[in-house]
């Protein structure tokens, strides 16, 4: 029999999933003696490759298979009605899915389905059920509104998409050969209870049935207990016994309340488990699986390691008696709070409007402040219960007790509510500074409003940039926050000042959170004092609490503070502020006064009229697009804060005149459209690369493009003088006409004669550090590289992509996605674009919406057809390369770069491109026209050149990386990772995973880039690290130190620089950087080095919070253990290396602390858009790397005699400008 892969990666994965993995062969041995003879002499090799490459996965709740199994070898009989008729009579007695029969069946007995009827019986089961199987996909059962022959052998089912698993599985002469080994019971067995893969040389496997993997990528606390004592990985009878007939009983049994106690176990904490009651779920849960306070979110006892981890960030402050359930991490929890959702700040983003005022629909505002009102808001904070409806029948139901002695106290809060001056507190605490129109006058502005277009001119650019500083800053929202809670919350319900104060901490935390985060609810609880709030006592005057009454106490509370935050400031935010990021200060929110943003949007909706051409649709129009078919998108319009403007973004998440309850499941369905659009699309740029032209899709092919230059200029003797041109456009996606784009896409499709075959499919994968990633991709082909079959298609996919260690789910195929219908929905997206504004629909004439996905792509095969035509023979001794909208020409020739330049900057009107002269550059001297007029940046012939976040020297073409955009920006802006239960796992991953993206090919390559320039790359990229690691420490909750865990942290040093060392090589295979003895051109020694003397310029600044890591760091100790980071004295010097500049560094000397570097002379460069030059060793920091900032420390201005203002912090009270 043939040998199965190895593919170690994922039976690992699967293992992780699973009860068992097992291969087929052994399987069927486990089931009986007969079992053994599964395969058998003279055997065809697709059966002994299937049986080989097959693997069986159980799941947990799996139920055992079938009792005493006919192996009887009978074949399908050659009447087919007769298979079909003993298979269906015996179908309908003992199906896939009735539980198995306790006697053994005669032997005798024949088997007489063939394999399709088997397939189609076990896939109507499947439909019946509503079980999510792979085998199933692409089937339903029959229903009114779609009928039509149900599929062969059903009599209900009907087959909706291809599904090449099943079908390939349903004509496979092998599958038909197991299933005579086998027999019907145990196959169906197979396809229904189990989940089979089949591994794919070299390292892949597919599913062929069973629960998409992917549903099942749950952490591995999460799985059931396992019966009959199993553990995963050891083999187990899969024949039941009594035990597990009686075990299955007694857990029926326990599910109606009379189950005999288990036997106790180790405790693990100081606080018992909670008492069952009749309001409360059982409290005992499988091993590993942590319910409480952090939602559902599952804990697993780790490894030593991963405890470190854990000591480092996870849990409050070891030594410490928490009051709070949700401080207390590493404990299971008696009740699960799933149902609390953490409040995150995506939940108070864009929120229209133009009213500074409390929705009259929020539930305080709705309730009458009287014992009613309190009733009904206790249910609604505390019981889940959703507020009623004016004029519903409203169900009344029995208030526990508990809840009932708080009504005087909720009411007394209601009554605060009606008492608070909301805008009197919104003037005090966030003032305008300057005048502002009264809010009448702005009617119909705040929702985006048609009025707002066609109103009076609110000002010229210069009040444009006056009202984007007038944003309110995160301290004065949380005055303005803290005074409305002060105002609003009774003081008998926070119980003590201790927890009022620990609650405004938080609220201040929350608001100066970034785009991307949430408040975990153990933050939210963690050092909330329950014995403080009287309210909560069950029974007065209980001195005894047992510790179920505390942990129900716990989840009250609990409730209570996720409402105050996750409601009523999320509101507050909502109603009285617009809250947005920006272009240019990463993640970090900013928060406009509705008033001010209202006047801001005015602004944006006027100028992007005039820039799209937007005409409004009249009713007539308007009706006809609702009644349209199929369904056409309108488009929610909404404005991002530029330094100098606004940048329209398009959302493109709305249907014409559908419901909400239908709404959801059209946009599902066009989305999937545009996809498979935007899929063809890439399919014909990938088989035509000349459709692009020039354009270059990422850092991986600008590396690809510059390294074939760099080495044709410098096989050349002797290298010539390079001119540097840099042209970005102006509103390229505005300015597209649309004429000329469908005239380019017509030519890519070519609708009359392509057809398209697309299959959609999920990859599940680990990576590295243990994780399973997912991710849910399509494949396009044509009739003519179809792969049809899973196998085929999974090893294409691994000769052509990188896909590695990977289990791939075929979800749907479509085999006829004809050219016409895809154009078809091309113009419909172009053509009929509406944008709705406030009311009023209007229809786009001119360019493409940005925020689609199709945007990016549309405007470089618009641009790739200009340079085919204007620029064709640029490229001859230069090249010339496009990321978007950013030209950038280097080419030999003065008189090609002054044409390009000079065509560009006239504009070419057949396609809307127009330079930007104030983002133009060149290195040579251009003619700039009459006096006054505008004209392109000048830079030096010798410069580093800026184009797309990268320096270019002129001269070398060596490449370094541009930081300038961390100018004016916080590194904690920049930077968000998801905290959960294990922050210090999470800190980790997040920094390696940030620094390979900073780790580029076209920054390390040595073949582009001198040893010199590599060193200083790898430097800064260093230092930004340890900025990073700062930020990062600085947000971790509970206030853990770093001395309660150095070596976690001391790891997260050495692993960066292993892991950088790691990417260098594998950016430079086939060169040896370094060998034992610190030798060659870079050792692991210089870059260990390197990460120290970054972390050490860092951290130093911060002596008291890192003091117990400088002495580790600066005597060279990794992992609690010494190892120098020097060669041992006498051995031959090592290489010249640089250390944060151009110029070079004599040779290291050692010293009991590792190497020693001294400068030396440089190369002096031209200091332009933050290049560098010696003097920068003086400031002893990568070159053209501003030091970034952590909560209010600004970088250095990067244009020296221009002053820069510190952007706010919430220590620092009033807002200071960030806007030019």
């Amino acid at each position: 029999m043939p040998r199965a892969p190895r593919c170690r990666a994922v039976r690992a994965l699967l293992r992780g999933r699973y009860r068992e993995v097992l291969p087929l062969a052994t399987f069927m041995r486990r089931l009986g003696p007969q079992g053994r003879r599964l395969v058998r002499r003279g055997d065809p090799a697709a059966f002994r490759a299937l049986v080989a490459q097959c693997l069986v996965c159980v799941p947990w709740d799996a139920r055992p298979a079938p009792v005493g199994p006919s192996f009887r070898q009978v074949g399908c009989p050659g009447d087919p009605a007769r298979a079909c008729r003993g298979g269906r009579g015996r179908a309908a007695r003992s199906g896939p899915g009735a539980p198995p029969s306790p006697a053994p069946r005669d032997p005798s007995t024949p088997q007489v389905s063939c394999l399709k009827e088997l397939v189609a019986r076990v896939v109507q089961r499947l439909c019946e059920r509503g079980a999510r199987n792979v085998l199933a996909f692409g089937f339903a059962l029959l229903d009114g509104a779609r009928g039509g022959p149900p599929v062969a052998f059903t009599t209900s089912v009907r087959s909706y998409l291809p599904n090449t698993v099943t079908e390939t599985l349903r004509g496979s002469g092998a599958w038909g050969l197991l299933l005579r080994r086998v027999g019907d019971d145990v196959l169906a067995h197979l396809l229904t209870r189990c989940a089979l893969y089949v591994l794919v040389a070299p390292s892949c496997a597919y599913q062929v049935c069973g629960p998409p993997l992917y549903d099942l990528c749950a952490p591995a606390a999460t799985r059931p207990l396992a019966t009959s004592g199993h553990r995963p990985g050891t083999r187990m009878d899969l024949r039941p016994t009594r035990q597990a007939r009686n075990a299955g009983a007694r857990r029926r049994r326990g599910a109606g309340g009379s189950s005999p106690p288990l036997a106790k176990r180790p405790r693990r904490d100081v606080t018992p488990e909670p008492e069952r009651g009749p309001d409360r779920p059982s409290s005992r849960h499988p091993p590993g699986r942590a319910h409480g306070l952090s939602g559902g979110e599952p804990g697993a006892v780790t490894s030593a390691r991963a405890a470190a981890e854990a000591n480092s960030g996870e849990g409050g402050p070891p030594g410490t008696r928490l009051t709070s359930a949700g401080a207390q991490l590493s404990r299971p929890q008696g009740v699960p709070l799933s149902h609390l959702s953490h409040p995150e700040t995506k939940h108070f983003l864009y929120c229209p409007g133009g009213k500074e005022r409390l929705r009259p629909s929020f539930l305080l505002s709705a309730l009458r402040p009287s014992l009613t009102g309190a009733r009904t808001l206790l249910e609604a904070i505390f019981l889940g219960s959703k507020s009623p409806r004016p004029g519903a029948a409203r169900r009344t139901r029995r208030l526990p007790a508990r809840y009932w002695r708080m009504r005087p106290l909720f009411r007394e809060l209601l009554a605060n509510h009606a008492r608070c001056p909301y805008d009197a507190l919104l003037r005090t605490h966030c003032p305008l500074r300057a005048p502002a129109p009264a809010e009448g006058s702005s009617r119909g502005v705040g929702g985006g409003a048609g009025g707002c277009a066609l109103g009076r001119p609110p000002g010229a650019p210069g009040g444009l940039l006056q009202l984007l500083r007038q944003h309110s800053s995160p301290w004065q929202v949380y005055a303005f926050l803290r005074a409305c809670l002060c105002r609003l919350v009774p003081a008998g319900l926070w119980g003590s000042g201790h927890n009022r104060r620990r609650f405004l901490r938080n609220v201040k935390k929350f608001v100066s959170l970034g785009k991307h985060a949430k408040l975990s609810l153990q933050e939210l609880t963690w050092k909330m004092r329950v014995q403080d709030c009287a309210w909560l006592r069950g029974s007065p005057g209980a001195r005894c609490v047992p510790a179920a009454e505390h942990r129900r106490r716990e989840e009250v509370l609990a409730k209570l503070l996720c409402w105050l935050m996750g409601t009523y400031v999320v509101e507050l935010l909502k109603s009285f502020f617009y809250v947005t990021e920006t272009t240019f200060q990463k993640n970090r929110l900013f928060f406009y006064r509705k008033r001010i943003w209202s006047q801001l949007q005015s602004i944006g909706i006027r100028q992007h009229f005039n820039s799209v051409h937007l005409r409004e649709l009249s009713e007539a129009e308007v009706r006809r697009h609702q009644e349209a078919r199929p369904t056409l998108l309108t488009s929610k319009l909404r404005f991002l804060p530029k330094p100098s403007g606004l940048r329209p973004i398009v959302n493109m998440d709305y249907v014409v005149g559908a419901r909400t309850f239908r709404r959801d499941k059209k946009v599902r369905h066009l989305t999937s459209q545009v996809k498979n659009l935007f899929s063809v699309l890439n399919y014909e740029r990938a088989r035509r690369p000349s459709l692009l032209g020039a354009s270059v899709l990422g850092m991986d092919d600008i590396h690809r493009v510059w390294r074939s230059f760099v080495l044709r200029v410098r096989a050349q003797d002797p290298a010539p003088q390079l001119y540097f041109v840099k042209v970005d456009v102006t509103g390229a996606y505005d300015a597209l006409p649309q004429d000329k784009l469908v005239e380019v896409i017509a030519n890519v499709i070519r609708p009359q004669e392509n057809t398209y075959c697309v299959r959609h499919y999920a990859v599940v994968q680990r990576t590295a550090q243990g994780h399973v990633r997912k991710s849910f991709k399509r494949h396009v082909s044509t009739f003519v590289d179809l792969q049809p079959y899973m196998r085929q298609f999974v090893e294409h996919l691994q000769e052509t992509s990188s896909l590695r260690d990977a289990v791939v789910i075929e979800q749907s195929s479509s085999l006829n996605e004809t050219g016409h219908s895809l154009f078809h929905l091309f113009l419909r997206l172009v053509h009929n674009h509406v944008i709705r504004i406030g009311g009023k629909s209007y229809v786009q004439c001119q360019g493409i919406p940005q925020g689609s996905i199709l945007s990016t792509l549309l405007c470089s095969l618009c641009y790739g057809d200009m340079e085919s035509r204007l620029f064709s023979g640029i490229q001859q001794d230069g090249v010339l390369l496009r990321l978007v909208d950013d030209f950038l020409l280097v080419t030999p020739h003065l008189a090609q770069a002054q044409a390009f330049l000079r065509t560009l900057v006239s504009g070419v009107p057949e396609y809307g491109c127009t330079a930007n002269l104030q983002k133009t550059a060149v290195n040579f001297p251009v003619d700039t026209g009459a006096p006054g007029s505008a004209a392109p940046l000048q830079l030096p012939a010798h410069c580093l050149f800026p184009w797309c976040g990268l320096l270019l020297d002129t001269r070398t073409l060596e490449v370094f990386c541009d930081y300038s955009s961390y100018a004016q920006t916080s590194i904690r802006s920049s930077l968000t990772f998801s905290q959960g239960t294990r922050p210090g796992r999470n800190m980790r991953r997040k920094l390696l995973a940030v620094m390979r993206l900073k780790c580029c090919a076209v920054f390390l390559d040595l073949q582009v880039n001198s040893i010199h320039t590599v060193y200083t790359n790898i430097y800064k990229i260093f230092l930004l690290q340890a900025y990073r690691f700062h930020a990062c420490v600085l947000q971790f909750p509970f206030n853990q130190p770093v001395r309660k865990n150095p070596s976690f942290f001391l790891r997260v040093i050495a692993d960066t620089a292993s892991r950088c060392y790691s990417l260098l090589k594998a950016k430079n295979t086939g060169l040896s950087l370094g060998a034992k003895g610190a030798s060659g051109p870079f050792p692991s020694e210089a870059a260990r080095w390197l990460c120290l003397h970054a972390f050490l310029l860092k951290l130093a600044r911060h002596s008291s919070t890192y003091r117990c890591l400088l002495g580790p760091l600066r005597a060279g100790e990794w992992h609690g253990e010494r190892q120098p980071l020097g060669r041992p004295a006498g051995q031959a010097q090592g290489p010249v290396l640089p250390c944060a500049c151009m110029g070079s560094v004599a040779p290291p000397r050692l010293t009991g602390g590792g190497w020693v570097w001294s400068p030396g002379d440089g190369v002096q460069v031209s200091r332009v858009a933050g290049s560098f030059s010696p003097q920068d060793l003086d400031t002893h920091r990568p070159p053209h790397l501003p030091t970034p900032a952590v909560r209010g420390e600004r970088p250095p201005s990067l244009h020296e005699g221009v002053p820069q203002a510190p952007a706010p912090t919430l220590a620092q009270g009033p807002q200071q400008q960030v806007f030019p």
